[in-house]
């Protein structure tokens, strides 16, 4: 694996783990076993790794779902979180987090971090344009808050969540023409 990758992958886990701003540059060079000036050749800022951690990530989401054609994509979004769940940790929203945490200092990683929300209820939208033809915007909205809130709920429930709430978005799906 590549120094720049290992980097990613030690920022990615610390700062959700610990937070962004608790996390130090010095911490993550230590995780990823590179130099600061190895660190810095790659990513200039902190703000330059911190943007392309979510990117990132996001990326490593979306690759692992169904096109929004695909019949059994909302099933699927749910079976993804909750396979993301067990091998990622259940600590709440990554995003969310990055949000909270930037939305009063840098306005560029708090609208990056909140666009994550928007591609994600967008994706469960196009999903349910294919599947409920007639104005699924409500229906969308629904089982956007359950994902949502499954995030959440993983906190206690762990990867259980995921599972109740893929059950709650079929039953929804199956009472809505």
């Amino acid at each position: 694996m590549r120094k720049k990758q290992h980097i990613l992958n030690a920022a990615e886990r610390l700062f959700y783990n610990n937070g962004f701003h608790a996390t130090s540059t010095d911490y993550i060079c230590r995780e990823a076993k590179v130099s600061t000036r190895t660190l810095y050749q790659h990513f200039p800022s902190r703000e330059r790794l911190t943007a392309a951690v979510m990117t990132a990530r996001r990326q490593r989401f979306a690759d692992l779902l169904s096109q929004p054609d695909d019949p059994a994509a909302i099933s699927q979004l749910f079976s993804v979180l909750e396979q993301w769940m067990r091998a990622e940790g259940s600590l709440g929203c990554f995003f969310a987090k990055a949000y909270g945490e930037y939305a009063e200092q840098d306005a560029e990683l708090a609208a990056q971090a909140l666009d994550y929300r928007y591609w994600q209820r967008g994706y469960i939208r196009a999903c349910l344009a294919y599947s409920h033809r007639t104005s699924p915007s409500a229906l969308a909205d629904a089982i956007w808050i359950l994902f949502e809130g499954a995030i959440m709920a993983g906190l206690v429930d762990g990867p259980q969540a995921a599972v109740t709430a893929r059950l709650a978005a079929e039953q929804l799906m199956a009472n809505t023409p």
